[in-house]
């Protein structure tokens, strides 16, 4: 991903398209790819894929990077949040967390 110079504008059509064609379609391995990009460069691809899938003919794999960037951006928030309850752990009752007044 490296190939494209990405800006905080909106990205266009023709370079969700470009990167198609181009690294994303040619990536061995996805989440290697999208994994050395960018927190801002993967929110803005995620937003570009997306009002790309939007339009009348999305091209050709466009469904599956926007699966993948979503995940790696969801896998970024989850880290960044730390360790929290095991799965499966029911949420803590607000009840038991609470410091009495006064």
């Amino acid at each position: 991903m490296t190939d494209v110079a990405m800006t905080d504008a909106a990205m266009t059509d023709e370079e969700v398209l470009r990167l198609l064609d181009g690294c994303l379609n040619a990536a061995v391995d996805p989440a290697a790819t999208l994994a050395a990009v960018p927190d801002a460069e993967l929110a803005r691809l995620a937003d570009g894929l997306y009002r790309h899938l939007d339009t009348p003919s999305p091209a050709f794999g466009a469904p599956f990077w926007y699966v993948q960037v979503t995940a790696e951006l969801r896998l970024r928030r989850l880290a960044e949040a730390g360790p929290s309850r095991p799965a499966g752990a029911a949420p803590e009752d607000p009840v038991d967390s609470e410091v009495p007044a006064g």
